[in-house]
């Protein structure tokens, strides 16, 4: 079976698990996401119960299986913004504990990448600590899974101009550049002063 179809079950899969929930839309509406606009860019948002697999993978399990664990779950697509390539999942106590499905996803947001317009005019892509920050962000960004492919696809880009990465924070920006090593030359890392602390 191939890549796609795999992921495309998948999704179909969780699709048809998937139903409305009230308190889950309300939770993230009072952790700024958009909800009606998360659900036109990833699909639908639901939790399930899950089993935690290595290299930080997860499968579906049986809600009254003791080890399994509620988290969030959603479609993660690819450079066409249209196509299942991955499901990911995290818990509301953990999110910055990310899991994938089929390991495939190489982040989310990923055709936001190597776009232009992501780049235009100076503007930095903002890399998000977790899919919670990003969703609340309005889907704007990236957030990484697999680093070594997200380089490689940097090292694509036409060198004849710079591109800026932004993070939230410091840390997140060293440890950015720790995982991007080597650096394209073209890449700049940036963490963005707010308006009130470069007023001050």
């Amino acid at each position: 079976m191939t890549r796609l179809l795999t992921a495309l079950l998948a999704a179909l899969e969780f699709n048809e698990r998937s139903e409305p929930d009230l308190e889950l839309t309300t939770w993230l509406a009072a952790r700024g996401v958009d909800v009606a606009h998360a659900l036109s860019i990833v699909g639908p948002l639901a939790e399930h119960s899950i089993s935690v697999l290595p290299r930080a993978q997860f499968d579906f399990a049986d809600p009254l299986d003791n080890e399994a664990v509620r988290a969030v779950v959603h479609v993660a697509l690819g450079d066409n913004t249209a196509t299942p390539v991955d499901l990911v999942a995290w818990t509301r106590d953990q999110p910055d504990r990310m899991l994938r499905c089929l390991g495939a996803a190489d982040a989310l947001g990923i055709d936001q990448l190597c776009n232009p317009a992501s780049y235009f005019d100076q503007r930095a892509l903002w890399v998000r600590r977790n899919a919670l920050a990003w969703l609340a962000a309005g889907c704007d960004g990236i957030v990484p899974f697999n680093f070594s492919a997200i380089r490689e696809r940097l090292q694509r880009l036409p060198a004849s101009q710079n591109y800026r990465l932004a993070t939230a924070d410091i840390a997140s920006g060293r440890v950015l550049r720790r995982e991007l090593r080597p650096l394209p030359t073209c890449i700049r890392i940036m963490v963005p002063v707010p308006i009130s602390d470069a007023a001050a």
